[in-house]
């Protein structure tokens, strides 16, 4: 529940006011239940707490317990982010040396960050990338090896906006059920679409009927160094599976998908690949 009061504050605001960090321990490691603006080997947000990390240098890792919230602008991490379950991450004009984890029923939402390993997420309730709200600049975010977005949570409203990302190598979005969709470099709306090192693969995701009716998956325009692979992929009745405008330099693999993909935008075209295609 914190996640969605901190990201509602977060989104709506563009800031959020907090005091003083909390307790600074003398080994270096900081508990922040505020804000933090200085250096630290380490930082920890405890659960039901919110953090402001913006400005600070932490030189090896910040760990956010359960239902906690981070927000950063101007933030350099040495090694990593892990955050447990139920989580809310903002994150821009942001580098973090290694990876970033989250957990079940968290949500993340990034901008003008430069990730050096990968980001995992298991479970969330969405991932949003290339522009974290109106009053925020937007721009890309880079990630040197995989974006991985696994499974689904139990929550009502549940998706993904993946825009202006660049993937050094695969994006795997899988075992993924969407109540309102799943956009990767399509309808991104001014950001930039995206490019995948090697392969980019959706599969066995499904698109729900949600809130606002049917939902779909929509993968366009983007730019795939290896394969681009979507199958066992389904929609209820009423939406739709897209695979267009892609620029695939190895195959594109469409298969076992209900319905087949196609798109009810006459403006869509055709995917240009460079081995084997069965997505049109």
């Amino acid at each position: 529940m914190f996640k969605r009061i901190f990201g509602l504050a977060a989104l709506s605001a563009g800031i959020l006011l907090f005091g003083i960090q909390s307790a600074a321990a003398g080994n270096g490691d900081v508990t922040c239940t505020d804000a933090f603006a200085g250096t630290a080997a380490n930082v920890i947000v405890p659960h039901d707490n919110g953090c402001d990390l913006s400005g600070a240098t932490v030189t090896h890792d910040v760990i956010v317990e359960h239902d906690a919230g981070l927000l950063a602008y101007g933030l350099t991490v040495g090694r990593d982010i892990r955050l447990a379950y139920g989580d809310y991450l903002e994150l821009g004009v942001t580098t973090v040396g290694r990876d970033i984890n989250l957990g079940t029923g968290g949500e993340a939402h990034l901008e003008r960050t430069t990730i050096g390993g990968s980001f995992d997420a298991l479970a969330p309730t969405t991932v949003q990338t290339g522009s974290n709200g109106p009053d925020t600049a937007a721009g890309p975010v880079r990630i040197a090896r995989d974006l991985t977005i696994k499974g689904t949570p139990d929550e009502d409203f549940v998706f993904d906006g993946l825009c202006s990302l660049n993937v050094g190598h695969d994006v795997r979005i899988v075992d993924r059920a969407v109540t309102f969709g799943i956009g990767f470099g399509d309808n991104c709306f001014g950001r930039q679409p995206n490019t995948v090192g090697h392969d980019l693969v959706l599969t066995h995701d499904t698109a729900e009927i949600g809130f606002f009716g049917p939902s779909v998956i929509e993968v366009g325009n983007n730019t795939v160094g290896h394969d681009l692979v979507f199958t066992h992929n389904t929609a209820a009745p009423g939406g739709y599976l897209e695979v267009s405008d892609n620029q695939v330099a190895g195959n594109a693999i469409c298969e076992a998908n209900s319905p087949a993909v196609g798109s009810p935008e006459p403006s869509d075209g055709p995917n240009i690949v460079g081995g084997k295609n069965t997505c049109g």
